[in-house]
């Protein structure tokens, strides 16, 4: 498991002593949700329960967008969170360049200063397109909460400009060295946030929230990790949280006193760097200085600093909650509301977190993403398997638009508005992984009759393996909610039941989908899930034939036979194994990879086997050479779609469908997309 956030000793054992929420469910009696129902004030307003919708950025579409938002608020939340950055914040110019036209949307473009009358002009603009999004929610009952921050040198992007921070440091995942801000510079950038202000609360925002985390600007302020400044802007404490201050000061005068503004608080930070006791300094300061909540979320995008760590969007090797005893120090230490967020996936842990006094918010975003319904169907009193789980494969964090492997339908929810058939038809869907599942559950919500078949004994294709390698259980998770949500349709199912033409006579199926998974075909070793089931049998030492995969599949497995204190070999024809794979998880499992031993060996093909030994080729310069000894061989990427049974079936005069890695061998994010796109179209 990844490790808790660092920072204080009592903090982190705080956090390890939470465990799983199991224990504290078991305490819980009468409203099981009785903290999550609260209500609760801050500043001038009051929050309808202690759950908020963190701010993210889903990358949707103005309209698709906008129905992701109302799912949610429908769904319960008491707040909601907005990036309101672009309000003439985020695009501050740094370097030279005619500014771009007004409303132009080019990513390389010059954008105009917020300080000219160009950019008022332009940034005004903004607000009503904004304002849509705010109109999303408040008509269901959620506080919308703008937050307003700037990267800094985390920017996360080259947009041509050059990225800016407090001092000529580098962000360990951008690289880019930044431009130190000047004195005048900063001037206008406090201003810029002033402006900034006033313009959201046009938007119709009922608080404000300055980013202080994630390794961005006020951050790169305030810390003595990023901070190397001599002037008045750094050094001592008062000096480098000034720019904050005033940051805070010019923010209120812009929003005004009805207005509560609060702050998103970084986690501690590595050695030399924040400690628990500073963000406890900074948290009582900004209490003086008339912040209305404090918002702790630690980590910095990658958690690539100074090693590898928890990221603010926490991998699924994450231990839950790694901010909790973050918060809860802080919670003790100020009398005003304290928010946390963090890899927080059920409402059982977030009732354990608000009844035990470790914050008086929690902050989801992933859960949410999940299942829109999460808080509505808690607080009504549905079971725990009524909800669609978060696995934390973070799939959804990744530099697109929206994607939730277990939720297909986010942002997408246009797209799946489900219209019940007018003539039930008969589908049988042969494979009971992801496509399969989620063909046959949206196809028997459409009102088909549905068999699904499934030559194991149990439901799951590959997620069974995977779930054991992983070594967590969160797919587990998702496949006991999808049996209970299979079990509650009417879906008949049969398990150890192979696709053939006489249960095609006997069932007489109008469709069939085919979702039975791709097939491993002349692999050099043992294909990846028979080696999984059949550790115990594996050599002293392992080699895994990575290929060109570029996703968990390598990782997850050589890291899985290396925690059972084999010797693992990786082999992978590109630079590095997992160059698919969202940052936060990538450096998880790369830096497990490490400490377990496991030899990585790039730009290296295996060309066959000779009198047992491994005959590679270097893919740069084709040069050869061997593994003599390679002990258990792991083939990872001879996986190939389907064909026999596409060839056996596909002229019987059957409506005909091939989905998931019967189609073509991808993740489970495509794969459950294929099932319910399928679900959702037979008619």
């Amino acid at each position: 498991m990844g490790e808790v956030n660092a920072g204080k000793s009592a903090a982190a054992a705080y956090v390890a002593g939470l465990g799983g929420y199991a224990s504290g469910c078991a305490a819980m009696t009468g409203d099981r949700y009785a903290n999550v129902r609260e209500p609760i004030t801050i500043g001038s307003i009051t929050a309808r329960n202690r759950i908020m919708m963190a701010t993210h950025g889903p990358r949707l579409p103005q309209q698709r967008y906008l129905r992701y938002l109302e799912e949610r608020a429908k769904g319960g939340i008491g707040l909601a969170g907005f990036n309101l950055g672009p309000l003439g914040l985020m695009q501050f110019p740094f370097g030279p360049g005619r500014a771009s036209p007004p409303g132009s949307e080019m990513l390389d473009g010059v954008p105009h200063h917020p300080l000219s009358k160009e950019g008022r002009e332009s940034y005004d603009k903004l607000v009503p397109i904004i304002s849509e999004w705010i109109q999303a929610v408040k008509p269901h009952g959620v506080r919308a909460v703008g937050q307003l921050y700037h990267p800094g040198a985390a920017q996360h992007g080259d947009t041509f400009q050059p990225v800016v921070s407090s001092s000529p440091i580098s962000d360990e995942y951008d690289k880019q060295r930044a431009h130190p801000l000047t004195g005048t510079e900063i001037g206008d950038l406090i201003e810029a946030y002033r402006l900034a202000a006033e313009r959201a609360v046009k938007t119709g925002v009922d608080a404000l929230e300055l980013h202080g985390a994630h390794g961005y600007l006020i951050q790169q302020f305030l810390s003595p990790l990023f901070n190397r400044r001599t002037d008045e802007w750094g050094g001592p404490f008062e000096n480098r949280i000034r720019f904050l201050l005033q940051v805070l000061a010019a923010v209120r005068e812009g929003a005004g006193d009805e207005v509560p503004v609060g702050l998103r608080l970084t986690g501690p930070e590595p050695e030399g760097g924040l400690t628990t006791d500073d963000l406890i300094q900074v948290a009582k300061r900004l209490e003086q200085e008339g912040a209305s909540y404090i918002s702790i979320s630690g980590g910095s995008y990658s958690g690539l600093w100074k090693g590898a760590k928890n990221a603010y969007v926490p991998s699924a090797m994450s231990e839950w909650g790694p901010n909790v005893g973050t918060a809860r120090a802080v919670h003790e230490a100020v009398s005003i509301p304290v928010m946390v967020s963090g890899a927080i996936a059920t409402l059982d842990q977030a009732e354990q977190i608000l009844s035990e006094g470790s914050a008086d918010i929690v902050c989801m975003v992933r859960a949410l993403m999940a299942d829109a319904e999460l808080v509505s169907k808690g607080l009504s009193g549905g079971s725990v398997r009524e909800t669609r789980p978060c696995i934390g494969g973070n799939e959804c964090h990744y530099g697109r638009p929206l994607a939730c492997a277990v939720n297909p339908r986010a942002g997408r929810e246009d797209e799946f508005d489900f219209t019940p058939v007018k003539a039930p038809r008969r589908v049988l869907v042969a494979g009971g992984g992801p496509a399969g599942i989620e063909c046959a559950a949206a196809a028997a919500e459409r009102g088909h009759v549905v068999l699904l078949i499934e030559r194991e004994t149990v439901l799951g294709g590959t997620l069974v393996p995977l779930m054991k390698a992983s070594q967590q259980a969160r797919f587990g998770d998702y496949l006991d909610h999808a049996k209970a949500r299979l079990d509650a349709l009417p879906v008949e199912i049969r398990l150890g039941t192979e696709l053939d033409e006489e249960i095609v006579r006997s069932w007489k199926p109008d469709v069939i989908a085919l979702a039975t998974g791709a097939v491993w075909t002349d692999p050099i070793g043992t294909p990846a899930p028979a080696a999984i089931a059949d550790i115990d049998n594996a050599a002293s030492n392992v080699t895994v034939i990575g290929g060109r995969d570029d996703h968990l599949g390598p990782l997850v497995t050589a890291d899985y036979f290396a925690a059972s204190g084999r010797q693992v070999t990786l082999l992978t024809e590109t630079a590095y194994p997992g160059q698919g794979v969202e940052a936060a998880s990538f450096y998880a499992l790369m830096r497990r990879l490490a400490e377990r031993g496991v030899e990585i060996r790039p730009f290296t093909a295996v060309a066959g086997r000779e009198q047992g030994a491994l005959v590679l080729r270097n893919t740069l310069t084709n040069e050869a050479d061997r593994i003599e000894t390679p002990g258990t061989v792991i083939d990872i990427e001879s996986r190939y779609a389907e064909s026999d049974l596409v060839s056996r079936f596909s002229n019987l005069g059957v409506e005909f469908h091939v989905i998931g890695d019967a189609l073509a061998p991808r993740r489970m994010v495509h794969a459950t997309l294929d099932g319910v796109r399928l679900g959702a179209q037979i008619e």
